[in-house]
C-alpha cells in the first residue's frame, strides 16, 4: 500500500511541500501524514509520492505516477500548476519560482504536459500520469520542478472566496550528458554559539561546514569529522549530512554538527585538538574533499580564578609570616629589656 503524505523528506533537507497560494516559497509545517487545509474550509489533500527522481536522455518522454486522496468530508475540485524551484539560502529550503524564469538553466516546468482538473470525492484516490517531454536540446544536468495541487469545494471554485493551501510533489530530473560534479568546501570552522574562533573554555562546540555546488547536477555528499588530540589520538567523530540531503547546483548548503558528549563520551578535554573533515560525493567514481583546523580547549576562566586564589593565598601567607616575624622580634626585644633591668 502506498503511503500518502504531505511532506517531501530528503529533498533539500526540508520536509515541506505544503504551501499557501499567497507565498512564493515553502513554509514550515508538520511532517508525514499531516493535512494541507485552507483556513475556514476544512478541505485537505494528501499525495504520494511527495518526491519524484528521474534520470532521462535528451529527446525522451518519461512518465511518472502520482496519487491524490481527499481526506476532507466534502468533494474537492482539484486544480494544478507546475513551477520551477531553486534553493533559497543555505538551509535547504526550496523557493518556488512563480514569475518569469526563462533564464533559469535548471527549468523543468515547460516540459511537463498539462494535467486535467477533476473532482475528488471524500476518501477517494485519484491516480494521475505525469508525462515529461524532454527536449532534444535539453542541457545536461539537473532540472527541478514542483507539481502543485489545490483542492477547493465546488461551491467556491472560481469565486476567489476560498484561500486554498496547495500541496505538491517535487521533481528532481537529471538529463544525461556531460555531468559536472564539483563540490568545494566554502567554510570549515568551529564556534560555541558565536563567531568562529580557536580557543574555547569547554564543549559543546559547533562545527560549521558549508559546501558549494559549482556543478550542474544535485549532489548528496556523505562524510565525517574526526577530532584528534595533540598526540594524534581520536577523541570523537561526527557524521555529515545524515539523514542525506541534496545540494542543488549554484547553491551553498550549510551543515552544523554539535561536538558534545555524544561524540567524545566521558572524556575530560584539555589542550590542543585537530578536526579533520572528509566528504565524498559524485556518482560512480567518488570525489573526496578534505579540510583541517586546529583549536584549543582550555578552561582559562577557571584557571584564572585558581591563579588569583593562589596569589591571594601566597601574599596573604607572606603578610602573616612577616607580621609574625615582627611580633616575634618585638617580643624578644621586650624580654631582653626586662632581663637587663633585673
Amino acid at each position: 500500500m502506498k503511503k500518502f503524505v504531505t511532506s517531501a523528506s530528503a529533498v533539500l533537507g526540508t520536509v515541506l511541500v505544503c504551501f499557501s497560494t499567497s507565498m512564493p516559497a515553502f513554509a514550515a509545517t508538520a511532517a508525514n501524514n499531516s493535512t494541507a487545509s485552507a483556513p475556514g474550509t476544512g478541505q485537505a489533500l494528501e499525495i504520494a509520492p511527495p518526491l519524484i527522481t528521474l534520470t532521462v536522455n535528451p529527446d525522451q518522454t518519461v512518465k511518472a505516477q502520482l496519487q491524490l486522496r481527499d481526506i476532507a468530508k466534502t468533494d474537492l475540485v482539484v486544480t494544478n500548476e507546475v513551477n520551477d524551484f531553486v534553493a533559497a539560502g543555505e538551509s535547504g529550503t526550496p523557493k518556488i519560482l512563480t514569475g518569469d524564469d526563462s533564464n533559469n538553466p535548471y527549468t523543468l516546468k515547460s516540459w511537463v504536459a498539462p494535467l486535467p482538473s477533476f473532482t475528488l470525492a471524500p476518501q477517494k484516490i485519484e491516480s494521475l500520469t505525469v508525462k515529461i517531454n524532454v527536449p532534444a536540446d535539453a542541457s545536461p544536468g539537473g532540472h527541478y520542478g514542483v507539481i502543485r495541487f489545490t483542492g477547493t469545494p465546488p461551491q467556491l471554485n472560481g469565486t476567489g472566496v476560498s484561500l486554498s493551501a496547495s500541496l505538491g510533489a517535487l521533481v528532481l530530473l537529471t538529463v544525461n550528458g556531460k555531468l559536472t560534479h564539483k563540490l568545494s568546501v566554502d567554510e570549515f570552522s568551529v564556534n560555541n554559539g558565536g563567531s568562529a574562533k580557536t580557543l574555547f573554555q569547554s564543549p559543546p562546540l559547533n562545527f560549521v561546514v558549508r559546501l558549494k555546488n559549482s556543478g550542474n547536477v544535485q549532489e548528496e555528499p556523505a562524510g565525517h569529522i574526526v577530532v584528534t588530540d595533540m598526540f594524534g589520538k581520536p577523541v570523537g567523530s561526527m557524521n555529515i549530512n545524515l539523514p542525506p540531503h541534496n545540494i542543488l547546483p549554484s547553491s551553498i548548503r550549510k551543515f552544523v554538527n554539535t561536538f558534545d558528549q555524544t561524540a567524545y563520551g566521558t572524556r575530560h578535554l584539555f589542550g590542543h585538538y585537530t578536526a579533520e573533515l572528509t566528504v565524498s560525493y559524485g556518482a560512480g567514481t567518488q570525489s573526496v574533499l578534505n579540510a583541517k583546523l586546529g583549536f584549543w580547549i582550555i578552561p582559562y576562566k577557571l584557571i584564572g580564578i585558581i591563579v588569583a586564589v593562589l596569589l591571594v593565598l601566597f601574599f596573604g601567607i607572606r603578610f602573616l609570616l612577616r607580621w609574625y616575624k615582627k611580633r616575634l622580634i618585638a617580643n624578644i626585644q621586650k624580654s631582653s629589656q626586662k632581663s637587663s633591668k633585673n
